[in-house]
Order: C-alpha cells, then sequence, then structure tokens
C-alpha cells in the first residue's frame, strides 16, 4: 500500500448538526441532535446531497455543510467495497424520504450500506410542512435514529480523525 497511513480499520460515521441561515440547529424530530449524515469511503466521504445526490466529498467539504457533532466507528463490516459504493454513487436525492432505491436520502445510504433495516417513521407537525403528515409511518430512518441504533448495538464514539484527502488540499 503507498500511504498506509491512510487506511481505515473501521468504517466512520459522522452525525452533523446543520444550522439555519438564523443561526438555529435544523431539527428533524423533537429533541433531535444530527440533521445529516455521512459514512467514510477511503478517506472521503460519502452522503446524499440534497442538490447533487450521492456523491464523495472531502471532510473540509463535509465540515463546510455543517458542524460534524460526533463520530462512530462501526468496525463490524470492515470496509466498504467498491461495488457497495457504486450501487449508490450518483443516485439523486430523496426528497420524500421513501425508502426505494431510485432516490436516496442520506440516512438511508448509511442504513443500506450498513444492513440496518428501516422503522415506521414520525413527522412532527412542528417541524415538518403539512405535506409530510401523509408519511407518518412509512418505513425509514433519520440520523438521529441510526445514531441510537449504533449506540444501542454497543458502538462507541469518538474523536474525528483528519482524513488523508485533507493532507494534499
Amino acid at each position: 500500500m503507498l500511504f498506509p497511513f491512510c487506511s481505515n480499520a473501521s468504517i466512520d460515521i459522522a452525525f452533523i448538526e446543520l444550522l439555519k441561515p438564523n443561526g438555529q440547529t435544523i431539527k428533524l424530530e423533537p429533541n433531535g441532535q444530527f440533521a445529516h449524515i455521512a459514512i467514510s469511503y477511503q478517506g472521503y466521504w460519502l452522503h446524499s446531497h440534497p442538490y447533487r445526490g450521492v456523491e464523495l466529498i472531502t471532510q473540509n467539504v463535509l465540515e463546510k455543510m455543517g458542524k460534524i457533532k460526533t463520530v462512530i466507528a462501526f468496525s463490524e463490516n470492515g470496509f466498504l467495497k467498491k461495488k457497495q459504493i457504486d450501487k449508490f454513487l450518483g443516485k439523486p436525492y430523496d426528497s420524500e424520504f421513501s425508502w426505494s432505491d431510485d432516490k436516496i436520502y442520506c440516512s438511508e445510504l448509511i442504513a443500506k450500506l450498513l444492513k440496518i433495516h428501516p422503522q415506521p417513521m414520525t413527522f412532527d407537525a412542528e417541524l415538518w410542512p403539512k405535506s409530510f403528515q401523509n408519511s407518518q409511518n412509512k418505513l425509514g430512518l433519520s440520523p438521529d435514529d441510526l445514531f441510537q441504533i449504533l449506540k444501542r448495538y454497543g458502538y462507541q464514539e469518538r474523536s474525528l480523525r483528519s482524513y488523508c484527502s485533507n493532507i494534499f488540499m
């Protein structure tokens, strides 16, 4: 391996806080902490962006989107394979939060890569537009749901490490 210091022994999952233009935290659910999520892959972050869809980005770009509040190391699977990533790369973002492979939202992407099953979702009327009230109990996951599931499975939070893609920027 050319850069052995760049290899990851685990898959890192970044949980991200997003802010409104007025500085308030964006909440997807009552008492929620996270509005976005990304997963490490070969020194980059894979996520689903509302305008660009599923893409690989540097840590620097991810940090411009929002504050990485915490990282969970998911070592059970070891590494993601290119074939797994290619299945989703370039797919459009799913603003309707449906659990299909046609379009993908951030939490759905991570859950499918880690083989975590969806659960019935709720869209709090105080946080979501009225149009989402018809989506109550559809299967899916939020970033906060994934955080709770991983914590329940015993995965630990850890500090964010720098990735190789930032070394040469």
